[in-house]
């Protein structure tokens, strides 16, 4: 690991667990200050513990790193605001904020159907989350002129996924990433999405699903794997770089993140595509993407 981050403070949402927790130890081992927030909650969303943060945090503090915990709901507005002020409060600064924590709203899978406390549940989670967050850190972060704010979104947004609640949330995050980014341009404030796919705690909702059909098709259970998500740390480095000096004129971009493949959305279509090595799985350096994402996936755009 390098230090590239050096002096920032980072505060990631929902890093417990997952994609949060693999995005917040690969950013402290770039030298960031990390606020690991997250509220404890099931896969549902339900219950409420400090173990999750406090255990990321423990791995952080044990690689030399530093790192607190902070469990407020980002469902909530003063939950958001209280995350950005433990940045500020025990680091003096919150440089980069990556809005990635959520959970599953059963109602709202209902579509159409679905009753109002799950819709409103569902936009406080997806999109308030994003709102109050960028209320909170965007002022500082255009006084010290430098900033990263990554918006968690997914395929859900592009309307493939006979989810239309989710839908309208997830884009509705893309929106306002386009937005924020055209305001901020040539601030040093970046703004991104990241629609990514991994071996999550909600994908092992549907394992137990996917190996009844795998074994119904005839496929050795030797060679299930080969059909799972890849694990959630190939999603940290592409994260990682998008927080970098590296990256400063990356903004206003989506990017669909699988094992290795990155691939940049445009407006109607997948733009260029980049895979290290032809392998999902394989694990890319900070130092490949310097080259790989301006030249392979950036050109053009």
């Amino acid at each position: 690991m390098s230090d590239r981050l050096k002096g920032r403070t980072a505060l990631v949402t929902g890093s417990g667990n997952g994609i949060g927790k693999e995005l917040a130890l690969r950013l402290a081992a770039e030298g960031a200050s990390v606020v690991v927030n997250d509220l404890g909650t099931s896969v549902g969303g339900e219950g409420q513990s400090s173990e999750a943060a406090d255990a990321t945090v423990a791995e952080i503090l044990a690689a030399g790193g530093a790192a607190v915990a902070n469990y407020d709901s980002v469902a909530e507005p003063e939950g958001c605001a209280s995350a950005v002020r433990t940045a500020e409060e025990n680091f003096g600064a919150c440089d980069i904020v990556v809005a990635n924590a959520g959970a599953l709203v059963a109602g709202a899978m209902a579509g159409l159907q679905a009753d109002d406390e799950s819709w409103q549940k569902l936009l406080n989670l997806y999109l308030g989350q994003k709102f109050w967050l960028a209320r909170a850190a965007v002022p500082g972060m255009v006084e010290r002129g430098w900033g990263r704010m990554l918006f968690a979104t997914s395929e859900i947004a592009r309307g493939t996924q006979a989810n239309p609640l989710g839908a309208l949330a997830m884009s509705g995050g893309i929106g306002m990433c386009h937005d924020l980014a055209h305001q901020y341009r040539g601030t040093g404030l970046t703004f991104n999405c990241y629609a990514p796919a991994a071996g999550t705690r909600t994908f092992d909702l549907y394992k137990d699903e996917m190996d009844e059909a795998l074994r119904a098709q005839g496929v050795p259970e030797d060679g299930f794997g080969a059909f799972y998500l890849p694990p959630a740390d190939r999603i940290a480095p592409m994260l990682t770089w998008l927080c970098t000096d590296a990256a400063a004129d990356v903004s206003g971009q989506v990017f669909a993140m699988k094992g290795s493949e990155v691939t940049r959305w445009t407006e109607a279509a997948d733009g260029p595509v980049i895979i290290k090595d032809d392998d999902l799985r394989s694990l890319w350096t900070l130092d490949e993407l310097d080259t790989a994402v301006p030249k392979r996936l950036m050109s053009g755009a």
